[in-house]
């Protein structure tokens, strides 16, 4: 038997007591109910194993193998040593399923966790809660197992500051996130974390979590954790305990006892990555990151134990002291609310004309009773949209696919290929930051009043009626006509698809149009009369459908397209037809493409009483949702003016559809059938808000109102196409205005209170862009586009704006100021104490009222 001194740098000599703050808020992991792996104990894995290097047997390693000489294989291959399994894993032995916690969280007989305590001096110390398991079964992609490997080390960090906790790291797989301490899930003071089934990748918060790329958890992906409260582990409760000193790299057991030597091995806690001729390793396509089987993870010292700071998730930036105690005070009044509602479990809504409505808290969700408590503000929908659910619905708004395929004239006119790629990529900006000024403001007032609403929160008082009755008129009249410019954009396109089956013998009038747009919107209006629970399940499928109908449709187009245009052509190419001059005025008109597809940000801030947690995912949703369009359009529009071929005859396309026509040149019949469809299907997928009805807890009476408002403005093109398509140009200016003059309170009166979904720094900027850059989008968007100008080349956006305008001062003077308050809702916590005890002890029912002060007229209800 060979023996070896104990390396230096890893001592056995008792330090100090253990911090009793490590202990106290040492986390407690949740493991998931379906996982069969286990932790492991450390030493046990030593039994189980024997070093190789390269597959071979290292010579000389120590025998038995143990915790208290294991560093010493580093002289034998450092790093390229392999803690090989003796067993063929594929069998399934016993050792790799660990020990299952007991009742108490503990594993007993195995100690299968080590707590690593790193004091940085002035008062910082990070702890160190390393867990360890046998094994790691990976996850299961597209029906292939992969990334499994023997040993698996994850752990979470604390960092604290005079012995208060201050942000928690989670470890997943080869990176992790962080949190502040007060934003996570706790029993009693000590944190939770979620061990994902098989990876044990640890999360803050149950539920799945996608990994594809790295921190981003996208709605969908095929790399995803599952997190659920299975078993609790208490992993302090059979643990090592160890000093760090990184000044020295020098560990010390606190209990003068525990084994040390074994934190600085180098090597792999498991076998090396089987080679592609082991039978037990497979792989995707033969694509060596889809391996079934995969290296063993490397120990504690490889975890940067003396790491900088850790990075809180936030949007855009650390929160800055100011924000922390804004959030702070956010938090007080919230966890107030809910020591409220153990107390008195109800909620009364009082109206100025003194009629009052109860609200039993206790059957409100926890996002509806803090829009009570924040803004005195009742709920009414049914909270059934997820992350994907909110995420498919923000992206169904722009409808990228078929709003490019409706719109790809403009640009082509205003100055051929250039014009349609970098009008996206120049207006595409501008609208990413009215995007996310909207986002922040959503966030911070999360309701179905969208905008609108936030008029209330960000004007002075006296200022409040005059501002949200314009703003809502903008918005009112935004959405129905974008609604009216939809349905007729997807009459358009199934008749263009009916027209190509008929080998274009057949071509629909106008008639025939406005026909079957009335048909379409009586259709989608009964499609979103049903209830939340199944258009949230039709709205969850559509990214997926939306995503492979874009993807598959440019592949289709850039492999078929036998005669494409050279990238001089695309990127460079200027050639208007608009008859504008200077020719670099006409390209302007490229601009209108983008923002009308890349439009309507506040739609998803609609349906937030229908979102769980809408202060995060509403946001989240809006601003990702954008950002894809913004790249999808930018590519999508480079994939046509590549294949579109002659610019003149798409142009004269006889279905008056010039991608639907690209579509049929370059993919055939059935190629531009399917596709045309295809865009079709996506532009259908619009959803209203308003007035709930009882049964299906949708807002049905406004869903028909749309409906019938959206038929009666497309009437208008039977008298002329100029006049109908004026209208469709006022949906971008006036939704675009609706969202600005919210934007332009927040920066000019000072009384916005951000969410967690804040832009920090940057937001005035950004919203100072928005603002300006619809200013200047508003004056492209009432010149007529085609010059010179007679009564069918003549933009009546002008006309229709000034229209809405005049009414609603004209109204306003007459009649709404005498009676319209705004959407102004405001709460006041009081507490009543009917009676008291001898003692001086209160014996009271405490409530929540509200004072509300709002209108029962006008266009805020």
């Amino acid at each position: 038997m060979v023996t070896f001194a104990m390396p230096t740098g890893f001592e056995k000599r008792q330090s100090a007591p253990i911090p009793p703050y490590v202990l106290s808020y040492a986390p407690k992991v949740w493991i998931h109910s379906e996982d069969l792996y286990f932790p492991s104990d450390i030493g046990a894995q030593l039994v189980h194993t024997k070093p190789e290097v390269d597959f071979n047997a290292a010579n000389g390693a120590p025998d038995p193998l143990t915790l208290d000489n294991l560093a010493s294989l580093n002289g034998l291959g450092g790093s390229n040593v392999y803690l090989t399994s003796v067993d063929d894993v594929e069998t399934n032995p016993a050792w790799l399923k660990g020990v299952k916690p007991d009742g108490n969280g503990k594993t007993n007989g195995a100690t299968s966790s080590a707590v690593i305590v790193n004091d940085r001096g002035s008062g910082n110390v990070d702890a160190y809660y390393m867990y360890f398991y046998a094994y790691n079964p990976g996850p299961t992609v597209f029906g292939q197992e992969v990334g499994k490997h023997v040993g698996d080390w994850e752990h979470n960090m604390i960092r604290f500051k005079d012995g208060v906790p201050q942000a928690i790291w989670y470890s997943q797989h080869s990176y992790g996130q962080a949190f502040t301490y007060a934003a996570t899930e706790k029993q009693g003071q000590r944190p939770v974390a979620y061990s994902a089934k098989h990876t044990h990748a640890n999360y803050a918060i149950t539920g799945t979590h996608d990994y594809t790329i790295p921190g981003v958890n996208l709605p969908v992906g095929p790399l995803k954790d599952y997190c659920d409260q299975g078993t609790l582990w208490d992993p302090v409760a059979s643990a090592y305990f160890y000093r760090y000193d990184a000044a020295s790299n020098t560990f010390m057991a606190y209990d003068g006892t525990s084994p040390t030597n074994w934190l600085g091995f180098l090597g792999r806690w498991g076998d090396q990555e089987y080679p592609d001729s082991d039978p037990r390793q497979k792989k995707i396509f033969g694509i060596d990151a889809t391996a079934k089987y995969t290296s063993g993870p490397t120990g504690p010292q490889d975890k940067s134990l003396n790491r900088g700071d850790p990075l809180i998730l936030c949007f855009f930036e650390i929160y800055s002291g100011k924000h922390k105690r804004k959030m702070a005070e956010k938090a007080n009044d919230i966890e107030d609310l809910r020591q409220r509602r153990q107390g008195a479990g109800v909620l009364e809504l009082q109206r100025p004309d003194g009629r009052a409505r109860c609200l039993n808290l206790e059957e409100l969700t926890e996002a509806d009773a803090d829009l009570a408590a924040a803004f005195g503000y009742q709920p009414v929908f049914k909270r059934q949209f997820g992350y994907l659910s909110t995420f498919s619905f923000a992206v169904s708004i722009s409808g990228l696919f078929s709003s490019v395929a409706t719109t790809f004239s403009y640009p082509l006119h205003a100055g051929d290929a250039s014009s349609a790629v970098w009008s996206w990529l120049i207006s595409g900006a501008g609208c990413m930051c009215i995007a996310c000024s909207v986002a922040e403001l959503v966030s911070a007032y999360p309701t179905c009043g969208g905008l609108y609403y936030t008029v209330s929160r960000l004007a002075p008082k006296d200022w409040v009626p005059s501002i949200s009755w314009i703003t809502g008129w903008l918005n009112l009249i935004g959405q129905i006509a974008g609604h009216a410019s939809s349905e007729y954009a997807a009459a358009q396109l199934l008749l263009a698809a009916v027209s190509m089956a008929s080998d274009f013998t057949y071509l629909p009038s106008t008639g025939t149009i406005i026909a079957v747009m009335a048909a379409l919107t009586v259709l989608t209006g009964l499609v979103n009369s049903l209830s939340t629970y199944w258009m949230e399940k039709m709205t969850k499928i559509y990214i997926i459908f939306h995503m492979a109908v874009l993807v598959s449709c440019s592949i289709a187009l850039l492999t078929k397209c036998e005669h494409r245009h050279d990238a001089r052509y695309v990127f460079t190419d200027v050639d208007a037809t608009s008859g504008w001059t200077p020719i670099g005025f006409s390209w302007l008109f490229g601009f209108l493409s983008v923002s009308w597809t890349m439009t309507n940000y506040d739609a998803t801030a609609h349906i937030t009483e229908e979102i769980s947690k809408p202060e995060l995912k509403a946001p989240w949703a809006i601003s990702s949702a954008m950002l894809l369009t913004y790249i999808g359009g930018f590519l999508f529009n480079i994939v046509l003016s590549f294949v579109m071929g002659d610019k003149a005859s798409i142009l004269e396309s006889p279905v008056e559809q010039p991608v639907a026509q690209i579509f049929h040149n370059v993919l055939g019949k059935t190629g531009g059938i399917f596709y045309t469809v295809c865009a079709f299907v996506i532009i259908k997928f619009v959803t209203f808000t308003g007035m709930i009805h009882p049964t299906t807890q949708t807002p049905l009476h406004a869903v028909w109102i749309c409906v019938f408002g959206a038929i009666v403005i497309n009437l208008i093109g039977l008298g002329s196409y100029a006049a109908i398509v004026g209208v469709f140009a006022t949906t971008a200016i006036a939704l675009d205005w609706s969202y600005c003059i919210p934007i332009a309170c927040k920066m000019l009166f000072g009384q916005f209170k951000p969410g967690p979904w804040q832009m920090g720094r940057f937001s005035w900027w950004v919203n100072a862009y928005a603002v300006v850059w619809t200013l200047f989008a508003s004056i492209i968007f009432i010149l007529p586009t085609t010059r010179p100008v007679s009564g069918d080349t003549m933009n009546y956006a002008i006309a229709f704006l000034g229209a809405i305008l005049i009414f609603s001062a004209i109204s306003w003077y007459t009649s709404g100021r005498k009676y319209y308050t705004g959407p102004v809702i405001e709460a006041e916590v009081s507490t009543s104490a009917p009676g008291n005890t001898r003692n001086g002890s209160e014996s009271s029912e405490e409530f929540l009222r509200v004072q509300q002060t709002k209108s029962n007229q006008g266009v805020a209800t």
